[in-house]
């Protein structure tokens, strides 16, 4: 390392101030050449970089320079020399974005030699797959460009435009004919997409072809009118593959019409072994809550023959929400090893085997799984009456084993410095990314003396540090939880652990489905709660607020809990899935069931861990914060439906 950066590093990083190495009016006149540099790029003129670079050599951001003069005529460079930079400057996270870079001035200047010499893998991103393709066409191999075509082609959803050249030479040759044209229109039924149906029906080169997309958008529209449609249909491979399709969309609208969809099927085609086994796992899960004995028959053989994890998973719930214990034992062992092995179903085994009458055998098995930072192995200890117990890793910041990345350090600070945080996060990520484990965890605990919040929260997930929990779980904004937590009636914990999970802390957290900052309230839901509890509100953009997201959201978290007679589990289910849904998992569920069938057996997946993850951060925060507490509270161990 050059002797003045290392200074730099040391009085920055350590130090919080420049060393008499490099004073603060030298520092500054490397920005302004910095500065001055990228200027001079964004009116492309390389003339400044050329004049300046050699003066900023000690400077921790010189290489961003780097690159951008490598940009400024990349699309001249070849895939040897675009592989020798991104070596070079490994440490850098441009040595990953200048793949993107390379390919796009690639693609610009129609280099398709170029591009399948240096892209020797499909890529990930569909705009560059069908570029990737359309390079190879036009470098003559034809019979692999029109596979990839067909792959692309064939998606029930919109395909990008970047394709348009691709399917126009496929289209030219002929190979794309109303065969294909007509199984992409089953895919865009699966895909509820009906505007791509009437699209495709202005492609087919037929009357017949036409007719039969026609008549989809019909049965999509009706879906009742299926059996109708499909009695005068001959038995082949598209009318079969054409009929499960059209089943599923059936069950999807009308779940009652399953089984006597089914039996018409059954009766009208011959479909081979296994050819069906999708659309009769697809009425399955929709048929766990059935009455009818023959529909329970019939839903539980389709089980039986089925070895889709998730189906199968599905059906176990129903036998946890049933107090069924032969049931869970017997789907559970339907499983494919590597999940029978999970912490989750050897749980439900070991307690199914107690329940059975063999309890030396469930309590091994839950022994073995007790002791880890695992919701079930938790529950293990609980059944077992024994103390909950799981390992906690702990980092503390080791000036002489940080030394290795003061380079790396220091172009974050001075990233920062410099107002650039989302470059900052990016350099950030990618040293992270390249660390050893050990060293990982080490510069999260640098992060965090920092006070680098959200380079903590990235830091742990991308690092994979689940057991440093005193590095995953910050304790911010606790005076406003504190207060309006006592004058809610709601435990500080909870609201911490609630906002952990809703939004990582992020005052400007903003969902898919609208919820709003740091404990994602909906505006509707804040509309709701301020009128019923006189608080005052007046637009959505207060939930963005600090304090006013906090004083609604621990309000509405308080008025779950006295609903749900301070029962946490139904609170933060209601919390995430709304009331209504809380009830509807009630009512499944058997009477003899516990509050862990209860939390298992809920439907929605996002619910299930999120009310999971919730007791769990509980019990993180217990530990962060020196509380005393238990997983679950008396009243919670003891309940019943």
């Amino acid at each position: 390392m050059n002797l003045r950066m290392r200074h730099w590093c040391i009085g920055m990083i350590f130090t919080g101030y420049c060393s008499e190495a490099v004073s603060v009016s030298e520092l500054w006149l490397d920005r302004y050449a910095y500065d001055a540099i990228q200027q001079g790029f964004n009116k492309k003129d390389i003339s400044v970089y050329d004049k300046k670079r050699a003066s900023i050599n000690g400077y921790p951001l010189a290489a961003y320079t780097d690159y951008r003069a490598f940009l400024f005529d990349i699309s001249y460079k070849t895939p040897t020399q675009v592989n020798q930079f991104s070596t070079e400057y490994s440490d850098y996270p441009f040595s990953v974005s200048i793949r993107a870079d390379y390919l796009n001035a690639l693609i610009t200047s129609e280099n398709w030699k170029a591009l399948t010499e240096y892209q020797i893998t499909l890529p990930r991103d569909q705009d560059y797959q069908c570029w990737y393709y359309t390079a190879h066409y036009h470098q003559g191999n034809t019979a692999f460009a029109f596979k990839g075509a067909e792959s692309l082609w064939l998606n029930g959803e919109s395909v990008s435009s970047a394709c348009n050249e691709l399917f126009s030479y496929w289209t030219q040759v002929g190979e794309k004919t109303d065969v294909e044209i007509l199984q992409r229109a089953l895919l865009a039924v699966n895909s509820r997409n009906p505007r791509l149906i009437t699209y495709l029906r202005k492609l087919v080169s037929n009357e017949q072809s036409q007719d039969v997309l026609t008549e989809m958008l019909e049965l999509y529209q009706k879906p009742n009118k299926m059996i109708m449609r499909f009695e005068t249909k001959k038995d082949n491979s598209f009318n079969r593959a054409y009929a499960q399709t059209m089943f599923m969309h059936v069950v999807r609208h009308d779940v009652a019409r399953a089984y006597p969809t089914f039996q018409f099927l059954m009766d009208h085609f011959k479909f081979e072994e296994g050819e069906f086994q999708p659309g009769l796992e697809f009425a399955a899960v929709r048929l766990l809550e059935a009455k009818d004995q023959n529909v329970i028959e019939w839903r539980d053989q389709v089980f039986k023959n089925s070895r889709n994890k998730t189906a199968l998973e599905q059906r176990i719930r129903l036998a946890i929400r049933k107090a069924d214990w032969k049931g869970i034992q017997h789907w559970v062992l339907k499983l494919p090893e590597e999940n029978i092995t999970s912490y989750r179903w050897q749980y439900w085994l070991g307690r199914s085997e107690i329940e059975l009458g063999d309890k030396a055998t469930g309590e091994a098995r839950l022994k073995r799984i007790s002791g880890e930072r695992h919701f079930y192995s938790v529950a293990a200890a609980i059944s077992l009456n024994r103390q909950v117990k799981y390992p906690i890793a702990r980092a503390e910041v080791n000036s002489g084993k940080l030394s290795m990345y003061e380079s790396d350090i220091a172009r974050v600070h001075e990233l920062l410095a410099l107002g650039k945080e989302g470059a900052a996060k990016s350099q950030w990520r990618h040293l992270i990314s390249r660390t050893p484990m050990k060293d990982k965890a080490l510069l999260t605990a640098y992060a965090k003396q920092q006070k680098w919040q959200a380079f903590v929260h990235d830091a742990t997930l991308v690092g994979q540090l689940w057991d440093y929990i005193y590095l995953r779980f910050p304790v911010h904004y606790y005076d406003a939880f504190e207060r309006y937590g006592k004058k809610h009636k709601v435990d500080v914990i909870s609201l911490l652990s609630l906002t952990r999970q809703e939004s990582g802390f992020s005052p400007f957290a903003h969902s898919p489905v609208g919820a709003l900052g740091l404990m994602q309230v909906l505006p509707s839901t804040a509309a709701y709660i301020t009128d019923k509890y006189d608080i005052s509100y007046k637009q959505r953009t207060e939930l963005f607020n600090v304090e006013k997201n906090i004083e609604i959201g621990s309000r509405y978290l308080g008025h779950l809990l006295n609903h749900y007679d301070q029962n946490r589990i139904f609170a933060y289910a209601a919390y995430n899935a709304g009331p209504t849904m809380v009830s509807v998992w009630r009512r499944q569920s058997n009477p003899n069931i516990d509050i862990f069938a209860y939390i298992e057996g809920i439907s929605f997946k996002e619910t299930r861990v999120y009310v999971k993850n919730i007791l769990m951060f509980e019990m993180y925060y217990r530990e962060i914060m020196g509380r005393k507490g238990h997983f679950l509270t008396q009243a919670e161990s003891n309940w019943h439906p």
